[in-house]
């Protein structure tokens, strides 16, 4: 049987998120997902919280680390992965756990930091998959880049909404077999097929200001 999980999503334990238990259910079943992947900057309390808040729901716990060259998500973890470290220490940091590693928005140029197709092509070895469909990138054109570089390396695809409110979750996604473990993932990611549609980088950028202001509010 195959199911739609979305995995790339933020949540309130996100600095510039929202997104509470309540709301994340409510959008999964508007959307007719099995589950998403929480992946909180630097930090697994979300994922680990959410999974036991939820049991209705299928929720991966990750996270999505600021290594001192980009961004890279580790799913499947169980403990915090700590940002600014290189991107080979992150990747090995992520796989002590057993965790899976996936590379977000690669080619979305407006980031200042990330890595370049040079860099990747280098760690490839230890990547498990890249995203090649984000709900949000800044630059258009990167989503088109990131799937023709991905079959380049024989890397397999992922595709998160990258929400950091509940009415963006579920708007891209992966549809997949189901699975049980983390082996059982990365096998059903190999025939992963993914959709959904882009939406406004913009309106995301300013809703993630409003949530950090609501958050430094006394």
């Amino acid at each position: 049987m195959r199911i739609k999980l979305d995995l790339h999503v933020h949540t309130m334990y996100s600095f510039d998120s929202s997104i509470d238990p309540r709301g994340l259910l409510e959008a999964c079943r508007r959307r007719g997902l099995r589950g998403v992947a929480v992946t909180d900057h630097d930090s697994v309390r979300g994922g680990i919280s959410f999974a036991t808040e939820l049991p209705e729901l299928l929720i991966i716990p990750g996270s999505e680390i600021r290594s001192a060259e980009g961004e890279i998500i580790g799913l499947f973890l169980e403990e915090d992965v700590p940002p600014g470290l290189s991107a080979p220490e992150t990747i090995a940091r992520i796989r002590e756990q057993g965790g899976v590693v996936i590379i977000p928005h690669p080619f979305d140029y407006v980031k200042l930091r990330r890595m370049t197709a040079r860099r990747l092509r280098e760690l490839a070895g230890g990547i498990d998959a890249l995203e090649v469909l984000n709900g949000k990138p800044r630059y258009p054109g990167a989503n088109k880049r990131a799937a023709r570089f991905a079959e380049s390396v024989g890397l397999p695809a992922t595709a998160g909404s990258d929400a950091h409110k509940a009415e963006h979750v579920g708007l891209v996604f992966v549809e997949m077999e189901e699975f049980t473990d983390r082996n059982g993932f990365l096998a059903s990611l190999r025939t992963a097929a993914v959709g959904g549609n882009r939406y406004s980088p913009w309106a995301s950028q300013l809703d993630r200001w409003r949530a950090r202001l609501r958050r430094e509010r006394p």
